[in-house]
């Protein structure tokens, strides 16, 4: 319950809007930052950006600074990752 009201909060002042560790602003949908909001420490997702229309790999990272607790998001673009198994050739 409290941590449905601090992503309330958080979405509604932040308004989906994520500023990446290169200080690139990013924006997702309500669903979608729920999903970032409840991702676990050192853990990552792909979701789609709707800034810039196309799937961005999210990891959330905690750093300490001056004995203070940060969250950043790390946020790449997501590469298609290819299957290794090989089609099998004709003869």
């Amino acid at each position: 319950m409290i941590l449905k009201t601090i992503l309330g909060i958080a979405l509604f002042i932040s308004g989906g809007h994520i500023v990446s560790t290169n200080l690139k602003l990013h924006h997702y949908s309500d669903d979608d930052y729920k999903d970032i909001f409840y991702l676990k420490h050192n853990k990552s997702i792909t979701k789609h950006c709707e800034r810039h229309s196309e799937l961005e790999d999210i990891k959330k990272k905690k750093i300490y600074h001056n004995q203070e607790q940060n969250t950043v998001y790390k946020v790449t673009k997501h590469k298609n990752r290819v299957s290794s198994e090989k089609s099998p050739q004709k003869s």
